[in-house]
């Protein structure tokens, strides 16, 4: 259901800019959490909101009396707090069964929460969850830290530290054998293996060398061979003294590592705590981050059956398709009084941009973010769906009109709880009579059900209950346009668009006249349809107004 709608608005730009910092805001962001309590919304505002005061406090200028170097301290607290969250790992599912490299994420996990927590402000790091409970655990890790990895150090184990440091002597010990046996060989053979453990030879001159006992030999290619030195008994004894002392420190390791696990275990509720802090101080960062970024503002949560109030509010994809046109952007100011309304209009008067905004505010406030608007109130839904001709919709033996119902009857399946449900150029595929009849159809049952706020744009007239605002798009500026252009065409996309843009009203009023929209052949002229077509159409309505 919110599936459809976020289609239909492309909620995906809008997600892009949200950018959690850690695995778990970013496991949150993959969820898609849709929220329907309004209580549970506002705590994630109020967050949020702490994180832009956060945010504008390190970018604002210093205040009276401070200096330049206070404000440089605050940025650079920020700065470090999205380090410290960037370096979050998430904490190892499969426990002792992930080892030394599972306990090295443990320490990497707690080293950089307390620096997130000692970042943060007191009273936010109290809303946000950050108690530090793990010092002992910490101190104790830290112990295997070195150089931003972990290892067993010797520390945590007696047996571990004396099997080491026998370990060592025998190196050393066998060093020295080793050199000494080398240095035989060299004065027998003249050959010197330095530290290699091989040299390739001649195979003829190998052979008088394995005889005497300095060499055994592997072959390599055609008349050479690989020789390796023999070692000494006491050397071989040594070697195999040196294997079992390593197996020893391997069962030492293993023992000190379950140990080890078995205190982080003992901690696993406050390590929970931890990661659940984490999240949420990600996700709020993340949005007030994205709130700057895109001039959002916080929603206003309404008591069910209020208006839908929208001020200043902007539908980013367009906003920025416009841009790069260098054309300017109409935002909506409108009060959605009534439960349903209806929206008649121009081609490409904004009848589907009003429905795309009030749907992208409506999900985004929702799902926990601020919203592109100056203001934005509206009830809390269940849920949200669009009815659209959604080009990707198919399925076996349905024709359009057929995909068209079945996308209404998935959506008005969820109207026993409340439901904002959005619908543009319903019933666009078939004829304009049964088209209308739908329309009425739906608008009747709508307004019966007092769970359901319908927003429904349409070319098509209908008779309207009394729940149902008709409400129109200001449309074209003929007016105007044939004042300026006097009959001339622009060339190029771009222009006509330009042209569209200028003297397109894209406000939106309480439509009284019920009068259709008349503005599609101004600009069909205007993207360059023949002014002969364009005539012939102009006779054809003047002939079916006549008629009338």
């Amino acid at each position: 259901m919110n599936e459809t709608a976020a289609k239909f608005c492309e909620f995906d730009e809008f997600l892009a800019h949200y950018a959690p910092l850690t695995p778990y805001g970013r496991e949150e962001k993959a969820r898609g959490t849709f929220y329907s309590s309004p209580q549970e919304l506002e705590n994630i505002y109020d967050l949020t909101a702490d994180f832009v005061a956060f945010s504008r406090n390190r970018a604002a200028l210093p205040a009276v009396g401070a200096t330049s170097s206070a404000s440089g301290r605050n940025k650079a607290k920020a700065d470090k707090l999205a380090w410290h969250l960037r370096h979050i790992p998430e904490l190892p599912s499969d426990g002792p069964a992930s080892g030394p490299a599972g306990l090295f994420l443990v320490h990497r996990f707690l080293s950089n929460f307390k620096a997130v927590a000692r970042l943060l402000p007191a009273p936010l790091a109290k809303k946000l969850g950050f108690r530090w409970n793990c010092a002992e655990l910490l101190t104790l890790l830290d112990r295997g830290a070195q150089s931003g990895a972990f290892h067993i150090a010797d520390s945590f184990s007696p047996v571990l530290a004396k099997l080491r440091r026998a370990i060592t002597d025998t190196d050393r010990h066998l060093s020295g054998l080793r050199a000494e046996r080398l240095a035989g060989i060299r004065k027998r053979s003249g050959l010197d293996f330095g530290n290699l453990d091989f040299l390739v030879i001649a195979e003829d001159r190998a052979r008088p060398l394995c005889e005497s006992g300095c060499v055994f030999t592997e072959p390599y290619d055609a008349g050479r061979v690989t020789a390796k030195p023999i070692m000494t008994p006491a050397w071989l004894e040594l070697s195999g003294e040196r294997e079992r002392l390593r197996a020893e420190e391997g069962k030492a390791e293993a023992l000190a590592c379950a140990e080890l696990w078995a205190a982080v275990a003992g901690a696993g509720a406050e390590l929970e705590a931890c990661a659940r802090a984490v999240e949420l101080c990600d996700r709020a960062f993340a949005r007030a981050r994205m709130a700057r970024e895109l001039s959002l503002s916080r929603p206003e949560l309404s008591p069910a059956d209020s208006p839908i109030k929208v001020s200043g509010a902007r539908f980013l994809p367009l906003e920025r398709t416009l841009a790069g046109y260098d054309l300017p952007y109409t935002p909506l100011d409108f009060v959605f009084d009534k439960r349903l309304a209806v929206i008649h209009g121009s081609n490409m008067g904004g009848k589907t941009v009003v429905l795309k905004t009030v749907t992208l505010l409506q999900l985004a406030a929702q799902s926990g973010f601020f919203v592109p608007a100056k203001k934005y109130s509206a009830p809390v839904f269940a849920g949200l769906a669009a009815v659209w001709g959604d080009p990707d919709d198919k399925a076996e033996g349905l024709s359009a009109f057929g995909l068209e119902m079945e996308a209404f009857n998935r959506a008005w399946a969820a109207a026993g709880e409340p439901l904002l449900l959005v619908m543009d150029e319903f019933a666009r595929t078939t004829n304009a009579a049964e088209a209308s009849a739908l329309i009425s159809g739906v608008l009747g049952e709508a307004a019966s059900n007092r769970h359901v706020h319908l927003m429904l744009a349409t070319h098509f007239r209908a008779a309207l209950p009394r729940e149902a605002a008709a409400l129109r798009m200001l449309g074209f500026d003929t007016a105007a346009f044939r004042k300026q252009y006097k009959g001339k065409t622009t060339a190029g996309l771009r222009e006509k668009l330009k042209t569209i843009n200028r003297f397109m009203r894209y406000g939106l009023a309480a439509d009284k006249s019920g009068a259709g929209p008349a503005d599609a052949l101004n600009i069909a002229a205007i993207l360059g349809v023949p002014a002969r077509i364009i005539k012939a159409a102009e006779r054809s309505m003047e002939e079916k107004n006549a008629g009338n």
